[in-house]
């Protein structure tokens, strides 16, 4: 009788072992964390550069901004095509003109008087010009751009009105009044945006 208590409680022994082994092995050959293939990311270089204008004779200060992001990317026979529907965020707050006083005044006096970040995507690149609909100051508007592509860069170029395109009248006047004196009087509503887009 002994013996055979002895005999079942080994053969149950093993049989919980070698249960624990087939787990191991399911664990490591069917790892719980897998990145999906749609979510795997296209890598490009990016750069924006904005022109705003002041002074009777429009003379032209440039500047850029320190964050930006571009998403949706796909994987496709040419740079361009690989862009259409993409998206774009612009954090506003981290404004560059290379003008320390100059970007305080943009940030205080001009973007915290506007709704949110700008966003916005690109659509069809065809002959030439691209749809873009960008989100400023809670309103969207699609505006077109010209564009000029080889394999491995596109160049995008357009132009913005603050008042027109966005209702930025607030943000327009209150920057306007902080540089009066710097503008001579005089601040274009009117921005260009240049963005180039490598691989």
């Amino acid at each position: 009788m002994k013996k055979k208590l002895l005999t079942l409680a080994l053969i149950g022994a093993l049989v919980v072992s070698c249960g624990k082994k087939e787990e191991t092995k399911v664990e490591q050959l069917y790892p719980t964390e897998v990145t999906p293939v749609s979510e795997q990311k296209v890598n490009l270089d990016y750069t924006l550069e904005w022109t705003a204008f002041k002074t009777p004779k429009k003379v032209g200060v440039k500047g850029t901004f320190d964050k930006m992001e571009l998403t949706d990317v796909k994987e496709a026979a040419t740079l361009i095509a690989s862009l259409e529907g993409a998206k774009f965020t612009v954090e506003t707050p981290t404004v560059n003109s290379k003008d320390p006083l100059r970007d305080d005044k943009l940030k205080a006096g001009f973007f915290a008087k506007m709704a949110g970040n700008i966003t916005g995507s690109f659509g069809a690149f065809k002959d030439g010009k691209v749809a873009v609909s960008i989100t400023m100051n809670g309103v969207t508007k699609e505006k077109i751009f010209a564009y000029e592509s080889t394999d491995t860069s596109v160049k995008i170029n357009g132009s913005i009105d603050m008042i027109a395109d966005f209702s930025a009248n607030a943000a327009f006047d209150s920057i306007h009044e902080l540089c009066k004196d710097l503008h001579e009087g005089k601040t274009w509503t009117d921005v260009d945006i240049a963005v180039e887009i490598k691989k």
